[in-house]
């Protein structure tokens, strides 16, 4: 089984839910695997037992299995989510990223398939910015970048999330909205996409080296 892990961080699961949608696109190709991985929470838990959503949304991810840096070598393609921040990643995400320099060093992500997503507050709240963010790691990580090609044509009519920079969604000022039918379409086209780039290039390595 090729194996796609969806690494992200979420605070109320507006992250997850594009996180679950993604993984269902990556499903949909035969013999690919989505594996869901949570990156750490570093806010205390003094501040998030203040809050009851982000509490009650922490709770209900406890099945999902923390991001270890050694996962990165187990993938055959990584896609990234975070919560836009003043229009970077999450200060989660960053500290993961961070701390993949023995991936870094022994080339783990040269050649795989990378991706990202991200939700905000408003369709102006940094989402294109925050995708660069997480790509531009993935480049010095020597990762093959996949976008969102306008070949999806919900890319030319969406109103609340999507890019050719990756998936994404609109949570509104109370961070309560679901993605919309096309920001759901985009996210689940983008999984799609990053399995079948990550097989065919498998594959190909394979014939190559029967050929070598």
């Amino acid at each position: 089984m090729l194996k796609v892990y969806i690494i992200f961080y979420t605070r109320y699961g507006n992250t997850f839910k594009l996180a679950e949608i993604i993984s269902n696109g990556v499903r949909s190709v035969k013999d690919c695997e989505a594996i869901l991985r949570r990156t750490a929470e570093l806010a205390p838990e003094e501040i998030i037992k203040k809050d009851e959503r982000w509490k009650k949304a922490r709770e209900s991810l406890k099945t999902i299995s923390e991001a270890k840096a050694s996962d990165l070598f187990d993938a055959d393609a990584v896609i990234f989510g975070t919560p836009t921040r003043y229009g970077n990643m999450s200060s989660s995400l960053k500290d993961f990223i961070d701390k993949t320099a023995g991936v870094w060093v022994k080339g783990g992500l040269v050649g795989k398939v990378g991706a990202a997503f991200t939700s905000s507050t408003s369709i102006h709240g940094g989402q294109e910015t925050t995708l660069l963010t997480m790509l531009i790691p993935m480049l010095h990580h020597g990762m093959i970048i996949a976008g969102i090609p306008y070949s999806e044509e919900k890319l030319f009519t969406t109103t609340a999330g999507g890019s050719p920079y990756g998936a994404s969604s609109v949570t509104g000022m109370m961070a309560d909205q679901p993605p919309t039918k096309e920001a759901e379409a985009l996210a689940w086209a983008l999984g799609k996409r990053v399995a079948e780039l990550a097989m065919k290039l498998k594959l190909g390595e394979e014939i190559l080296g029967k050929q070598g």
